[in-house]
């Protein structure tokens, strides 16, 4: 198995032509952000090089603009929550919405048009001053502002925790298949050109920052080390208000330190990836160790999560370990210099992975946080390093991760005691060896 079974992998997908293209796209970005924590928005400014690897000549480049599916309740993610019977967002009010404005492109310094969507609100058309021939590139800059929604999905805030994902303008994929311009929804998820990220976001100096790739500034590391113990509990306050003859007690409580008046900017930078997320929390602890894979390569690990003593988090980097070290050994080395769990509320239960570092929802258990870091750490194989059409085709991400779950729960059980094993599941055939000997 092992590498051998990896690279069947990759043998069955392009037998399967799913991808379906012998070029692929290669776009990549430079993005500043700067986190305003009062009014809960972002302001930045991207610049991407847009490499036109096909051999079609392009006149125009499809965009997801993502924040606009929260605008209001005709988007299609909204649509989407209510035939789900979720009506949270549907009778949100307007503070608690979010949107992306103040665009404004240019292509290799030339204003360029762009035109709405015929049907999504949360897609639009850049049309090139000039058409883009085979191997050739562009540069393409904009602002744009970002007021984060509470978060209903993957991504927003809870009070001043921010969960950024799905938040900048970000060309949509072209492959053999024509333009693939999708809408952001709740349940389907997503596909990408790969590409370089370097990505300076500035924040409150108070605030622990995780995000994709490698940090690259020592200070900051140095200063995350410090987060190990770090403890923080909601202060309560107490006020007495005269009502008439007689006295009323108020209770206020401060769910979050208050944010530091300087600022800092940090540095991430990540090669090969096809999506960049970052979470930035006051309360944070933040754990660090490393896992040395087969080849000697060396891993950062990292666990940010919320300060609780009894916490199953306190055990997330030793959970993270095994996740790396089973799928290294069970289908091919992990490529990625980092990788980081994150604790954050979201608008469901479970996790959500992005390159290099994935977020989860608060686990009660440590059965549970283990299982789902697992999990969310095993897309960085067939998402992360295969990219394949998950709106399309949910299966050769989602639909292989869990078999290597059962497989991961089963190896796990082999070396536990009775007392410490997972609920029972049934461990399904290789799903590779079938399509092989079919």
């Amino acid at each position: 198995m092992g590498k051998s079974l990896f690279l069947s992998c990759l043998a069955v997908c392009s037998l399967l032509l799913v991808r379906a293209q012998s070029w692929q796209q290669k776009v990549d970005f430079r993005i500043d952000v700067t986190l305003n924590d009062k009014e809960h928005s972002l302001d930045a400014f991207e610049k991407i090089t847009y490499n036109n690897q096909s051999p079609d000549t392009l006149t125009y480049i499809w965009f997801h603009c993502w924040p606009n599916a929260y605008k209001n309740d005709r988007t299609a993610f909204s649509e989407q929550l209510l035939l789900n019977n979720r009506t949270d967002f549907y009778f949100s009010n307007k503070e608690q919405r979010g949107y992306i404005n103040k665009l404004d492109f240019k292509v290799d310094g030339q204003t360029a048009k762009v035109t709405d969507h015929p049907q999504y609100i949360d897609v639009i058309k850049l049309w090139l001053p000039k058409p883009l021939l085979p191997g050739a590139s562009i540069t393409i800059s904009t602002p744009f502002h970002v007021q984060l929604p509470e978060n209903f999905s993957r991504g927003g805030h809870t009070g001043q925790s921010y969960q950024v994902t799905q938040w900048f303008p970000k060309p949509a994929v072209y492959d053999t298949k024509g333009w693939h311009p999708m809408p952001y929804l709740d349940q389907g998820e997503f596909y990408a050109e790969f590409g370089h990220y370097d990505v300076r976001i500035t924040v409150p100096e108070n605030y622990a920052v995780a995000a994709t790739g490698q940090l690259l500034d020592s200070s900051e590391q140095e200063w995350l080390r410090s987060r190990k113990d770090f403890s923080w509990e909601p202060v309560i306050s107490k006020t007495t208000v005269k009502k008439g003859s007689y006295h009323q007690v108020k209770k206020t409580v401060q769910e979050f330190p208050v944010s530091a008046l300087s600022m800092k900017t940090l540095r991430f930078s990540q090669d090969s990836i096809t999506d960049f997320a970052w979470f930035a929390d006051k309360r944070y602890r933040v754990k660090q160790d490393s896992i040395q894979l087969t080849s000697g390569r060396m891993v950062r690990v990292n666990a940010f999560f919320l300060p609780n003593a009894k916490t199953p988090w306190n055990h997330a980097t030793d959970f993270v370990k095994k996740a790396i070290a089973f799928r290294s050994k069970t289908i091919g080395e992990y490529p990625f210099p980092t990788i980081t769990a994150v604790e954050a509320k979201m608008g469901f239960s479970g996790g959500m992975e992005y390159p290099t570092i994935t977020s989860i929802s608060p686990a009660t258990t440590a059965t549970e946080l283990e299982l789902t870091i697992e999990h969310e750490a095993g897309h960085n194989w067939f998402q992360g390093m295969l990219a394949s059409n998950e709106r399309d085709y949910p299966w050769m991400d989602e639909g292989i991760n869990s078999y290597y779950d059962d497989r991961y729960k089963e190896e796990t059980e082999s070396k536990s005691s009775p007392a410490t094993k997972f609920p029972e599941s049934h461990i399904p055939p290789d799903p590779v060896d079938l399509i092989l000997q079919s």
